[in-house]
């Protein structure tokens, strides 16, 4: 029976099960320019429901048979089909989501159920929309008069990868900045202008710089995995339901909290003087233990 012809038509309906439009974390916006989208396991050759590219720069999953509940999905910034770590661009900083997915039945019942309400459809539509935040790499481009930090987190004297960044105006619970630390251990911190707001500048600029790493550090399930995967340890972060207003992990306050290897509660904090309009760099490095 067909939704929207008469029977002697043949109808074939498309329905979206995830729309996903990539923002930057610096200016609340969409990405100027595409990501590299695909499922877990895609870089090992396993068949996954495609992911559309289109051309406004949102990605798209549709409903579909045998469609899972959710999905793991990687994003990477490159110049080539495969991430390596030589044709990664560092504009932003890899993520690996798990993002929840509305079954299609529960997305038709509340088409017909409110069928006669304005908008409704326009909202459950919302719903399937996620727009995850991608924080800075090290060649994301920024103003040459930001107030910055490029900085890197080491353990056991290596770079420890995938490190989460917050920054507080000292003495105050004023966040000004978070960061995504990159697979080198680095991480680019951008101050936000609120760091401004008042009728006086802090002088000297002192901000607490807090730097998160798991409780303990991953290990490979095997020696070649990273030759394998150079994203192996890229943490996997669960995103709320959908529907859910300001999912701190999509917006990348949360850091990872899945133990044992990706529990982010190991952490150190320096106080570091900034300087107004300058992005600083070389300084020691933050060690987890």
């Amino acid at each position: 029976m067909n939704e929207f012809l008469p029977s002697r038509y043949v109808e074939l309906v498309k329905r979206l099960a995830l729309g996903i439009e990539p923002m930057d974390a610096i200016h609340a916006r969409q990405l100027s320019y595409p990501l590299r989208v695909e499922h877990d396991g895609a870089h090992l050759g396993l068949r996954r429901p495609p992911i559309e590219h289109h051309t406004s720069n949102r990605y798209a999953l549709r409903y579909q048979p045998n469609l899972p509940t959710s999905v793991d999905l990687r994003f990477f910034d490159l110049s080539d089909r495969f991430y390596t770590p030589q044709n990664d661009r560092r504009r932003i900083v890899p993520r690996r989501l798990r993002i929840p997915i509305l079954s299609l039945t529960d997305v038709e019942t509340a088409e017909q159920t409110d069928a006669q309400a304005a908008n409704t459809n326009a909202k459950d539509f919302k719903r399937r929309i996620r727009r995850p935040l991608f924080f800075p790499g090290a060649a994301y481009a920024f103003n040459t008069t930001a107030t910055g930090l490029r900085g890197r987190v080491t353990r056991g004297g290596k770079p420890m990868r995938w490190a989460r960044v917050e920054a507080r105006l000292n003495g105050t619970s004023l966040i000004v900045g978070r960061a995504h630390g990159d697979d080198r251990g680095e991480f680019l911190l951008l101050i936000s202008s609120r760091v401004t707001t008042g009728s006086t500048l802090p002088k000297p600029l002192n901000i607490e710089v807090k730097v998160m790493g798991p409780a303990t550090a991953p290990a490979p399930s095997s020696p070649d995995l990273p030759s394998l995967d150079p994203l192996w340890d890229l943490p996997l972060e669960f995103l709320a339901a959908p529907g859910t207003a300001n999912d701190p992990v999509a917006i990348g306050e949360q850091p990872p909290n899945q133990p044992p290897a990706q529990n982010y509660t190991a952490s150190v904090t320096r106080t570091v003087e900034f300087t107004l309009g300058k992005c600083l760099s070389g300084t020691a490095d933050f060690v987890i233990t």
